[in-house]
């Protein structure tokens, strides 16, 4: 299978991707409540192994690509205010996941 772009990967793997994750992760893969976008959140999660800070680069980086600039910005923003104020390590991580997996 001989790939063009980008595009033609995500367009081509991202479907089983999600559909892989959502079989194996959530107790009821099939709940309506589990969107597209709930997946995703989970495999960047997984995949970047909790970092915080390196999802939240991953969602500035996919801000920027869907043009949301001023939002990208005002989080940014955001999130270094917040930085500034909190010890990243007293927070849980492993304990903030959705109720829809295990």
């Amino acid at each position: 299978m001989k790939y063009k772009s980008s595009d033609d990967v995500i367009k081509d793997l991202m479907p089983e991707v999600i559909k892989l994750v959502k079989e194996t992760a959530y107790i009821n893969p099939n709940d309506s409540r589990i969107t597209d976008a709930d997946v995703l959140g989970l495999v960047v999660s997984k995949y970047l192994k909790w970092c915080g800070s390196d999802i939240m680069e991953a969602m500035f980086s996919a801000l920027e690509d869907a043009n949301f600039h001023d939002l990208n910005k005002r989080l940014s923003k955001t999130y270094q205010d917040w930085e500034n104020e909190e010890d990243p390590n007293e927070l849980d991580w492993n304990n903030t996941a959705s109720p829809l997996h295990y």
